[in-house]
């Protein structure tokens, strides 16, 4: 089974300030998902609107998990936003979204995406990490406070 200090590096991690809207939240994550791991950018944007048509993805507490899950993406991977302000994401509990993690997955192994998804969600619960997240002011500051409590855990 995939393991999060596989699907996460230096690259994943993305600060947005002054997001204006979703789309644009979206789109910027999409460029990035371009640029860092050479994923088609419409084969995402369009097929993150359809996912987020059929249910919102934020979980609550300021976090959503949109992803992806497409024959065209062979290996999965990940892009955490960080919001300079939260926004509006439909989410359940009426709380403006500002942690955006974007999991773009093959859609061969239903069984492994949810595993991922399941590990992502695990690692959000905790307000100590999603704090100190909220708090970075860089990418490389976000990447290390994940990596920490992930080899910590691991010890």
């Amino acid at each position: 089974m995939l393991d999060l200090k596989e699907l996460l590096n230096t690259n994943s991690f993305l600060m947005i300030d002054k997001p204006t809207s979703k789309k644009m939240v979206f789109d910027k994550i999409c460029i990035k998902a371009f640029e860092k791991y050479n994923i088609e950018k419409n084969l995402l944007l369009n097929n993150l609107i359809k996912r987020e048509k059929i249910g919102a993805t934020s979980i609550g507490n300021g976090i959503a998990i949109p992803h992806v899950q497409s024959s065209k993406i062979f290996k999965p991977s990940c892009i955490v936003a960080i919001l300079s302000k939260g926004l509006d994401f439909d989410a359940l509990d009426n709380n403006p979204v500002d942690l955006v993690v974007f999991l773009i997955l093959p859609e061969v192994s239903k069984s492994e995406n949810l595993q991922i998804l399941a590990q992502v969600s695990r690692l959000l619960r905790n307000s100590d990490i999603t704090d100190k997240l909220r708090g970075c002011k860089s990418e490389e500051s976000a990447f290390a406070i994940i990596s920490q409590h992930l080899k910590d855990k691991a010890a």
